[in-house]
């Protein structure tokens, strides 16, 4: 068993499977990928997974690894049944580990972490925080790419630049599982007044959305699962912000 069902989780998944295991797949939230990609993607996601003989449980909460003698017998789930299995994979995120921020009293984010401003800057004007300990305005990234964005903010201000670190590109494109699943722009449609298109095929497996603008000429965003072959045409198209 895999517990998280995250990017990561789902590439151990891949790997264990590989071995010639039974594998299941736990993850808290209502869908796989949650941060990625939607509901509608998240049912597309686990039925094309499910096909390939894995079993996710999804909205499962674990409450404890059962086992004798140091040797693993089971993985005990809230309001289901225990699951059998001999091991245990933890793919469940990342917390920011920022005992040291709370020691200098510096001002912490409300779910933990550093809390930064554009430049990167803490709340003692003298200390900086980038990666995975930072929250820029609240929010933990938990991936490489923005800690190195962050970086070149802190060089480019003790430089006497102007540079700011207004969020980081969470665009991402994979084959789980020989499935195609890609998630780009404004995923989720947060951006106020937003649009969605939405095509479903749950038969071939393939869910598509486009998140547009209010006044529908610009492309905001998007999720592709089953069929990804559009990314590298739409990605670059929020990024230019061009009319469609």
């Amino acid at each position: 068993v895999v517990i998280g069902g995250g990017l990561l989780g789902l590439e151990a998944a891949n790997a264990v499977k590989q071995l010639g295991l039974e594998t299941h797949v736990v993850e808290l939230a209502p869908r796989l990928m949650a941060v990625q990609i939607d509901s509608g993607a998240g049912k597309t996601l686990s039925r094309e997974i499910e096909n390939l003989g894995l079993t996710v449980h999804t909205g499962a909460m674990t409450e404890a690894i059962l086992g004798t003698k140091g040797k693993v017998t089971g993985l005990a789930l809230k309001d289901r049944a225990t699951l059998n299995v001999d091991i245990v994979v933890f793919s469940a995120g990342i917390r920011p580990q920022d005992a040291l921020g709370r020691a200098a009293d510096l001002e912490l984010a409300e779910r933990g972490g550093i809390l930064v401003d554009e430049h990167c800057r803490t709340s003692d004007e003298h200390i900086f925080a980038i990666g995975e300990c930072a929250a820029p305005n609240g929010k933990m990234y938990g991936l490489v790419a923005p800690g190195y964005s962050m970086a070149e903010v802190v060089v480019d201000t003790m430089l006497g630049g102007d540079g700011t670190f207004e969020g980081a590109d969470m665009s991402t494109k994979l084959k789980l599982l020989g499935v195609d699943v890609a998630s780009f722009g404004d995923a989720h449609a947060e951006t106020p007044g937003s649009l969605e298109l939405v095509y479903s095929d749950a038969v071939a497996g393939i869910y598509k959305k486009l998140v547009i603008s209010e006044d529908g000429k610009r492309l905001l965003g998007g999720v592709l699962v089953g069929d990804a072959s559009a990314y590298g045409i739409l990605r670059p198209m929020v990024a230019s912000g061009r009319p469609l």
